[in-house]
């Protein structure tokens, strides 16, 4: 009895070692169900039971590049049809249920996160001209490039999706950008 449990222990430890996910596995954000692709960093995000119009569909699957984008994406409805999703239909599905911040939630409990606490210290010039999170002291997470300002170092903006936005530096808690 002993030896066979201790060759199942191998068994075990075998499995696990060469378990495709390994240890990022799946994870849960904001809905999102998450997996990693083999970077780490670019991942399937799979939304379940969206709150649509029709409520025919029943979930989205949205292809995830490393930059925090999303590529492309399937529909699946719950009579068994699927179909690819259009590239505008992608971008809303994944700006309308949260998936950029899903996304960063995700890369943050990876590790490949680079964070800024405001302090005393200007922002760092790595992050002007990234794709940056700004994160308000309230809760809030905006998503965009992010300038500088030169004559005026205690704000920012960010380029979100076209649109500029000012922050004022005194009002985020943290910017954070992808490693």
């Amino acid at each position: 009895m002993e030896f066979h449990v201790k060759k199942l222990m191998v068994v075990i430890c075998v499995v696990a070692a060469f378990c495709p996910q390994g240890a990022t596995g799946q994870q849960t954000f904001d809905n999102w169900a998450i997996s990693a692709g083999v970077d780490g960093k670019a991942v399937t995000m799979t939304y379940a039971n969206p709150a649509t119009y029709l409520k025919i569909e029943s979930d989205l699957d949205l292809s995830v590049d490393a930059a925090g984008s999303a590529a492309s994406g399937n529909i699946h409805f719950k009579n068994g049809v699927t179909r690819a999703m259009t590239p505008g239909e992608v971008a809303f599905y994944f700006s309308e249920y949260r998936g950029d911040n899903a996304y960063w939630d995700f890369r943050e409990k990876q590790n490949s996160i680079t964070s800024f606490s405001f302090t005393a210290d200007a922002i760092p010039q790595i992050f002007a001209g990234q794709l940056t999170r700004a994160i308000s002291k309230e809760g809030k997470d905006y998503i965009g490039v992010l300038s500088l300002l030169p004559g005026s170092p205690e704000w920012f903006t960010l380029n979100i999706r076209g649109s500029i936005m000012m922050f004022y530096r005194n009002a985020v808690k943290e910017i954070q950008m992808l490693k």
